[in-house]
């Protein structure tokens, strides 16, 4: 059974997480609508394929909007308590800062659970389907894609059509590595490996000179392999932020891995803001300057959030397995937070 106290602070944290969750993203909806307005006005198979696009994006806004709404939500929950001296009478009946706040921590961390799941479940797909929506309204390809094969090899490809087609085929594409340059109209996939069907060019750049041959149709060059089926090309080639952890895994490349721990490091970003907040915030001498004490709550909340997401830049330009930089980077972040709640008096 849950206390009254802990049942009391829950429920004004909920209410007002909710009224700033909704406030906040309906405010970026309309900012969103009226910078995008010339969308709007452009030809579209359907009239519901503007209102999919817009609403694609709500899913990133709720990872903006939510954890600003857990911060907002603690200080509106605690703020008439310090204005009313509750927590003055909760010390003097045995109740510590740290028990009576204990329950809007957890809702911290609850709120920074959800904002990770729709981080890794639903933003990556809608980003994606959003992305395509504004394409087919604007007109634009987006479909060059610059990639590095296991062998060195460097490729482009204008375009690519790898899954949910018959024949999976790349167009206009260019192959280099230190000894050739490849130039090909199509290379197209017959089932068990790549081919061009209408033949390439070849530029030659070793052996002391340069030579230019034209392949006739047929395999490959010698020396030029794609060595990756369509399926596992094709997940290659998804931008990271448009991926889910279970694709960035398959992937399992450094800047994928760094991808995966850096979102789930966000789980703890609520939680120590809100820590850094309260201890802050919830102070004898603040009762008559809630403003004031409001903006210093907000700057050292900032502190834990600024760290962890240097942590996440850190592990992208270190060396190693990225878990060990964002654990690091979480441990650094937190230390702030726990010196600031451990040291808390009223």
């Amino acid at each position: 059974m849950i206390p009254t106290l802990d049942r009391h602070l829950l429920v004004q944290f909920l209410r007002n997480a909710a009224l700033v969750t909704v406030a906040t993203v309906i405010v970026f909806v309309v900012l969103d609508v009226l910078l995008g307005f010339q969308l709007l006005t452009r030809p579209a198979p359907s009239p519901w394929t503007k209102i999919e696009l817009f609403a694609c994006r709500i899913p990133g806004l709720l990872n903006f909007a939510i954890p600003v709404a857990a911060i907002v939500a603690v200080l509106a929950t605690v703020a008439p308590m310090l204005r009313r001296g509750e927590f003055t009478a909760l010390g003097a009946a045995g109740i510590t800062l740290r028990r009576s706040t204990r329950t809007l921590l957890l809702a911290s961390l609850a709120a920074g659970i959800i904002d990770v799941v729709i981080a890794d479940v639903a933003t990556p797909p809608a980003t994606a389907q959003a992305l395509a929506l504004q394409d087919l309204l604007e007109g634009q390809n987006r479909e060059g894609r610059v990639w590095r094969g296991d062998d060195g090899t460097t490729w482009f490809a204008s375009g690519a059509r790898l899954v949910g087609v018959e024949h999976p085929e790349l167009t206009q594409v260019v192959a280099a590595n230190a000894d050739a340059m490849v130039i090909a109209d199509r290379v197209l996939w017959d089932g068990t490996a790549w081919t061009m069907p209408a033949g390439c060019s070849v530029l030659h750049v070793g052996g002391g000179g340069q030579r230019l041959d034209r392949q006739p149709p047929g395999a490959m060059p010698t020396g030029i392999d794609l060595g990756l089926d369509p399926g596992l090309l094709y997940r290659r080639l998804l931008p990271r932020y448009t991926m889910t952890s279970t694709q960035l895994l398959a992937r399992a490349e450094h800047a994928d891995l760094v991808t995966v721990w850096t979102r789930l490091s966000r789980v703890f970003a609520p939680m120590l803001a809100t820590m850094a907040a309260l201890a802050v915030f919830v102070r004898f001498g603040n009762r008559d300057r809630v403003a004031i004490a409001t903006i210093e709550a907000v700057a050292a909340s900032l502190l834990p959030t600024v760290l962890l997401s240097l942590g996440g830049v850190a592990a992208d330009t270190t060396p190693g397995p990225p878990v060990v930089t964002v654990t690091i980077g979480v441990l650094i972040a937190a230390t702030p937070a726990l010196w600031l709640w451990l040291r808390w008096r009223l």
